[in-house]
């Protein structure tokens, strides 16, 4: 059984009082420990697909129809308490711009602890201790000094770690990481791939990981969807997309994508 399986999802945005479909009838399956990779260019429907897995989505957009099974339950049929305890514990997320999502007038420690608290239910003193050991273990220096830092005074990279720790404090099954490089420079972009890469193989985690980048596909990825104008229009192993496509608009990625020497 799949870790997580959609099934026939459609979502769609309310514009003036008219239904616009973003997302038209995706089908997408996660094993166990697996990297599933959902790429397209901007606006093909990548970000809308994984909000929907724990209905995240903006608050003109609904789900028209469709599943999403994890480990055997219809998240979509969960009354907002009960994915609460889904988010974080169970599904994580790590997002394109961390430092939007870090609460500027809060402490990294203060932050990261307030989520091992909710989730693992220990005390404070535990909490610090789980934290700092996170911070050390996404290879940021001086975590003790960290934990009294704001988001301001750290870097993007700097931040995503911090982000990535977070994610991951309570040992989630499944992680999507949404463009989570893509503010960032090439050489700490290799450092994120690498410890999602490390992290994954030390926790067992499955990854969804979310890209307009076909180069970080091919480095990262078990399988790849190919997402356009809200459908997958491809899917296959990561030797086939980049040797064999078959869509017309995959063939039209991988050849500007050489065009340009990224590949």
């Amino acid at each position: 059984m799949a870790l997580l399986q959609i099934k026939n999802l459609n979502v769609s945005f309310l514009i003036n009082g008219e239904s616009l479909p973003v997302i038209s009838g995706v089908n997408l399956n996660i094993g166990e420990n697996e990297t599933l990779v959902l790429a397209g260019e901007s606006g093909s429907g990548k970000t809308i697909t994984s909000l929907s897995i724990t209905k995240l989505l903006p608050k003109n957009s609904v789900v028209t129809s469709g599943e999403v099974h994890f480990l055997g339950t219809d998240l979509l049929q969960l009354k907002e308490s009960e994915l609460c305890r889904v988010r974080g514990a169970e599904i994580a997320y790590v997002f394109q711009e961390p430092t939007s999502f870090l609460n500027p007038i809060f402490t990294i420690g203060n932050q990261l602890m307030e989520v091992i608290i909710l989730h693992q239910g220990v005390d404070r003193d535990a909490a610090y201790s789980i934290a700092v050991e996170l911070l050390r273990q996404t290879k940021l220096s001086s975590p003790e000094r960290l934990m009294h830092s704001y988001p301001h005074q750290l870097s993007g990279g700097m931040n995503q770690r911090v982000f990535l720790a977070m994610s991951l404090a309570c040992r989630p099954r499944l992680l999507i990481a949404d463009e989570p490089t893509t503010a960032l420079d090439v050489t700490v972009e290799a450092e994120i791939l690498r410890l999602l890469k490390e992290f994954k193989d030390k926790l067992g985690f499955a990854l969804l990981f979310i890209t307009h980048n076909l180069s970080l596909a091919r480095k990262i990825a078990d399988r790849i969807c190919i997402m356009y104008q809200g459908r997958i229009v491809e899917e296959a192993g990561v030797n086939d997309i980049f040797t064999a496509p078959r869509h017309p608009h995959t063939q039209k990625l991988l050849w500007a994508y050489e065009k340009i020497g990224r590949l």
